[in-house]
């Protein structure tokens, strides 16, 4: 019976002394406004992926985004109109905590992201290209908490690659979610 008792109350005090900590890991998703230097307008796509936090000023992820803008193209001398050009991106990035208070924190750091294909829309064609890019470049964004482990994220993104005379950048609101 003493053994009973005894497994019974190590078993009652585990389940109620656990730790309440967040897990390391969040998640996110949301919508990225892309444009570049020369392009005439933005172009929208979705993001989405994964935080690690390795301690309290410090962020490392990645995930997927897009880069991109609309041009006014001609070919030939013929004005071909807008073309929209979105590229698709796994990007990874390192967050530097600038400031955490309970209702807005601040951070900013590098991302890389490696462009993996082109899709230009124009006329109401759709062309794909396999071709890929890198893209590198500094960002800074906020957090605003909604309620328990939700946060809205809010940044901006600007490439320091200059190719051609262009320079990416990307605006961005997210919805976050610390585990």
């Amino acid at each position: 019976m003493k053994k009973t008792i005894l497994v019974m109350l190590i078993i009652t005090s585990m389940s109620f002394a656990q730790d309440d900590t967040v897990s390391p890991w969040s998640a996110y998703a949301g919508i990225t406004s892309a444009s570049s230097d020369d392009s005439d307008g933005r172009t929208t796509g979705l993001s989405a992926g994964v935080g690690y936090t390795i301690n309290e000023k410090i962020t490392v992820g990645g995930g997927l985004s897009h880069r991109g803008g609309k041009l006014e193209m001609d070919m030939d001398g013929t004005d071909i109109g807008n073309v929209d050009v979105k590229g698709n991106a796994i990007e990874l990035w390192m967050s530097y905590s600038l400031m955490n208070t309970d209702t807005f924190s601040l951070s900013a750091g590098p991302i890389y992201a490696h462009i993996y294909e082109f899709e230009a829309e124009f006329n109401g064609m759709s062309v794909t290209e396999s071709e890929s890019d890198n893209d590198y470049g500094i960002y800074l964004g906020s957090s605003f908490p909604i309620k328990d482990n939700m946060g809205l994220n809010i940044g901006y993104y600007q490439g320091l690659k200059d190719e051609d005379g262009m320079k990416f950048n990307n605006l961005w609101i997210e919805l976050g979610y610390q585990f």
